[in-house]
């Protein structure tokens, strides 16, 4: 299958016309990461998004309980994106991300999407409108997670 043809299975650019998934293609890096890898470590730069090809990834924040584990807080697979705040902000990365299995990934640049902005700002905003509605999604859900555990906090802290 080409790059083109996953970038069209991709919910990030799912609606993109043909001209702009070529244009997306370009500046796409196909990196691969073998299972146990850290692909990049909380409080590194933020540099790229990476769109999972193959494989998944778990991303790991630090565990409140032992100061040397790390928690997963979840699993991305094939189609799936992270790093995806390197684009919107330009702090250090805010948790770990391991190969879970080996790791077939695109690699988006933030300089990429930067150039994009001066000479494609129609394209770029397209990009960063599907991006926002991701982490969207992913904030909503959060936040009925964190709902949840503070239900189960206060059930458990009543016996």
């Amino acid at each position: 299958m080409s790059s083109f043809e996953l970038f069209r299975k991709i919910p990030l650019f799912r609606e993109f016309s043909h001209a702009e998934l070529l244009k997306i293609d370009k500046m796409a890096q196909k990196v691969r990461f073998p299972p146990g890898t850290i692909i990049f470590s909380r409080g590194d730069a933020g540099d790229a998004l990476f769109l999972v090809r193959e494989g998944e990834v778990e991303v790991l924040t630090p565990s409140p309980e032992e100061e040397e584990l790390e928690d997963v807080v979840s699993v991305l697979g094939p189609g799936d994106l992270f790093g995806e705040m390197a684009l919107v902000e330009h702090e250090p990365r805010s948790a770990t991300v391991r190969a879970k299995t080996e790791v077939k990934a695109f690699r988006l640049p933030r300089e990429y999407f930067e150039e994009l902005m001066r000479e494609e700002s129609a394209l770029a905003l397209k990009i960063y409108k599907r991006l926002t509605i991701i982490l969207s999604h992913r904030l909503r859900e959060t936040t009925e997670r964190l709902g949840i555990a503070n239900r189960i906090i206060r059930m458990t802290s009543r016996k």
